[in-house]
């Protein structure tokens, strides 16, 4: 079952890898660094629960996910709303320039 979870972690951020890059959206290293750490601590949270209700543990497998799952959504949210708001950010200061150029080019 980790096998085939991590081929498709793999290959979603291939994927991720190459959508960026086309789109030419570029994500700064904290940005990685955020959403890696949540990835880990999700998949850790999920292992961990897996693990808890194979045990036939009562209230540890809520625990693990509420510890570590949703601390690890955060930063995966967080990472995902950073590389958002500095790419609309840019856009719109391209779209500001684009505008002012066209406006103080002399009209024929």
């Amino acid at each position: 079952m980790w096998l085939v979870i991590g081929l498709i972690l793999g290959i979603v951020l291939v994927a991720l890898v190459f959508w960026l890059r086309s789109r030419k959206i570029r994500v700064a290293w904290y940005e990685w660094l955020l959403g890696v750490l949540g990835l880990l601590s999700m998949v850790f949270s999920l292992q961990n629960y897996q693990a808890s209700v194979a045990a036939f543990e009562s209230t540890a497998p809520g625990m693990f996910l509420l510890v570590f799952g949703l601390p690890g959504l955060i930063l995966v949210l967080l990472a995902v709303a950073l590389a958002l708001w500095r790419y609309s950010r840019s856009t719109r200061l391209a779209r500001i320039k684009t505008d002012g150029e066209k406006q103080s080019m002399p009209q024929a």
